[in-house]
């Protein structure tokens, strides 16, 4: 059975097992294993695990789990977002490492989108903090429902600011992305009435995209997805903009 419980690594639904012996959830895409806990068994639990209860959850979940399954969890929840259920800069830093080794190994493309809510200070000078969070979340959704794949990546950078890891994906591909990730944000309407762009909300996102090498970082990747994030921004905002000089690079080294 699909719950609406949420996995804190990928954010992917979790699945309800029922054994003879215990109900427990799983996680199809990381392997978990996460057991109801009574006091968040009707809530989004990821969410509502407060600091003073870690805990008590650590002593429940360490009736299920080995030391080193507890490990795991703990690092997941360490990797997740509370406000937006997504991965958190922890999480992006560790996944962007992981899949900039293996896209390395297998010679194969890595693309990164960074984006921006567009004048998003001005937002939150005009509606408030407790709207703002709200906004957060309503543009975290879009983005995630934009990204179909579970190797994909979704991640809460800091602030107004998003970041999606594309394994296995050309440029082309990431720009087709990041474009149906501004029209679902677009598709919201969030009203944005002292916005000097647009009376809704909108975003700006930068693309980067290369074939991995072990002679270079993914800051690599990351600076470039930045610098183009600045360029949609120079150009006008409410768009997508893609790295060509870095694009061009990885091709001659393709060639």
């Amino acid at each position: 059975m699909i719950s609406k419980h949420l996995c804190p690594c990928c954010s992917l639904p979790l699945l309800r097992h029922i054994s003879c012996h215990r109900i427990y959830w799983f996680c199809n895409y990381c392997h978990q294993e996460m057991p109801i806990l009574d006091r968040v068994v009707e809530t989004n639990w990821a969410s509502e695990l407060g600091i003073r209860q870690v805990s008590e959850y650590q002593r429940c979940l360490s009736r299920w789990w080995s030391a080193e399954k507890l490990g795991s969890h703990l690092e997941a929840l360490d990797s997740c977002d509370r406000l937006t259920q997504l991965a958190n800069r922890h999480g992006f830093d560790l996944y962007l490492d992981q899949e900039w080794r293996r896209m390395a190994r297998d010679q194969a493309p890595l693309s990164l989108i960074l984006c921006d809510i567009d004048f998003f200070k001005t937002y939150n000078d005009t509606y408030g903090q407790e709207a703002s969070d709200q906004c957060l979340q309503h543009v975290a959704v879009a983005i995630a429902a934009a990204v179909k794949r579970p190797a994909d990546l979704v991640a809460h950078y800091e602030g107004e600011k998003f970041a999606i890891i594309l394994p296995n994906t050309h440029a082309q591909g990431a720009v087709h992305v990041a474009e149906q990730i501004r029209s679902q944000v677009s598709t919201l309407k969030i009203a944005q009435t002292h916005s000097p762009l647009s009376q809704y909300l909108t975003l700006s996102l930068g693309v980067a995209s290369m074939i991995p090498s072990y002679e270079y970082s993914p800051g690599m990747l990351m600076t470039a997805a930045t610098q183009a994030l600045e360029g949609a921004k120079v150009q006008g905002r409410d768009q997508v903009i893609l790295h060509e000089q870095l694009l061009r690079q990885t091709q001659l080294v393709e060639l």
